[in-house]
């Protein structure tokens, strides 16, 4: 069965989400591991490409831009990764949108792309958040 993932990655060490904002399916955590910062996964976007500018929207709306560093990806996989798209900001320098569905570079592009937010190629290639499980509702 395919994995994905639609959302918000953002290393923080303070609380940036809007949670009133946040869509009603939105979910969002703090993630610990490989960074301290925020996720927010949004159902209601995977299989579709927001523009650039309904992502920075959506990033002012959840707060996520408080961030020095920000990522929104869609990201699928079934055993390997089969595409990824992303856009954010950089230590305050915007970035993309990078679309790569390509066998042959759409790996490297992934670990091009979680590098933006400080994750290297290991950790990106065995990312918590993307872990099944993860983004389960919590007591």
């Amino acid at each position: 069965m395919a994995y994905q993932f639609a959302g918000f990655l953002a290393p923080s060490e303070t609380e940036i989400i809007q949670s009133a904002a946040l869509p009603p399916d939105a979910i969002a955590r703090r993630i610990t591991v490989p960074f301290h910062g925020v996720g927010i996964r949004m159902p209601s976007l995977v299989g579709k490409t927001p523009s650039p500018d309904e992502i920075k929207r959506l990033a002012a709306a959840t707060g996520i831009v408080q961030a020095r560093s920000w990522l929104y990806i869609a990201y699928s996989t079934w055993g390997q990764i089969d595409s990824v798209y992303a856009c954010g900001v950089q230590d305050s320098v915007e970035f993309g949108p990078v679309d790569d569905s390509d066998d042959e570079t759409v790996r490297t592009t992934y670990i091009e792309i979680m590098a933006r937010i400080g994750v290297d190629a290991p950790d990106a290639l065995h990312f918590a958040p993307f872990v099944r499980g993860f983004w389960a509702p919590q007591a």
